[in-house]
């Protein structure tokens, strides 16, 4: 603003001198060429402004408007980024969580029923395609049903040796179990893998 008051104020101080120049001088050749050189004069100082953009340097003018710190936008951009992807992360995890609990219930009362086993953790292992979240693997443990009712501890023996039977045996059952899971969940068998704990 006072780059403009000073402009105007210079128009208005150099009108004023050609007047009274035009009243001081008498009528001759010498007031026709006072006239002329005030005239230029009111046109440069008129121009002044425009000058100064063609007798500063392009270079530095340009630069000092481009380059205004880049440096926030890019720090800004990098927090969204970073912000972005723990929302992305959390939100997969809750997909998950709620896909884990989903199955677990659906096939909760039948496996209790069929094999006398309770699904205790159930990880997924999801895969993005189109968009969506498909199951790529899921791993079940399951161990032996508890019942509700309390009842008296009996004495437990441990055997740390397993026949090969009891092997075979387990093994069986985990497929079995599987390609129930999988039947149930509209998986293929290889998709589900089984940890039985607590068998007998």
């Amino acid at each position: 603003m006072a780059v403009i008051t000073g402009w105007i104020t210079n128009i208005i101080v150099l009108i004023l001198l050609a007047t009274v120049l035009e009243l001081l001088l008498p009528n001759s050749n010498m007031q026709r060429y006072v006239k002329m050189v005030i005239g230029l004069m009111l046109m440069a100082v008129i121009l002044s402004p425009i000058l100064t953009i063609f007798t500063k340097d392009f270079d530095s003018m340009l630069r000092s408007a481009a380059l205004t710190d880049p440096t926030p936008d890019a720090r800004m951009e990098n927090q969204i980024e970073s912000k972005k992807s723990e929302i992305q992360a959390s939100n997969a995890a809750y997909i998950e969580e709620q896909m884990a609990v989903q199955m677990k219930s659906q096939v909760e009362k039948e496996l209790r029923d069929q094999f006398n086993l309770e699904i205790t953790h159930v990880g997924l292992e999801l895969k993005d395609a189109e968009g969506e979240k498909n199951i790529e693997q899921i791993a079940v443990t399951v161990s032996k049903a508890v019942e509700k009712d309390v009842q008296d501890v009996e004495a437990v023996s441990v055997s740390f040796e397993l026949s090969e039977e009891e092997v075979q045996s387990s093994d069986a059952q985990s497929k079995k179990v599987a390609y129930f899971l999988a039947d149930e969940w509209g998986l293929y068998p290889n998709q589900v893998g089984i940890q039985v704990k607590g068998g007998e």
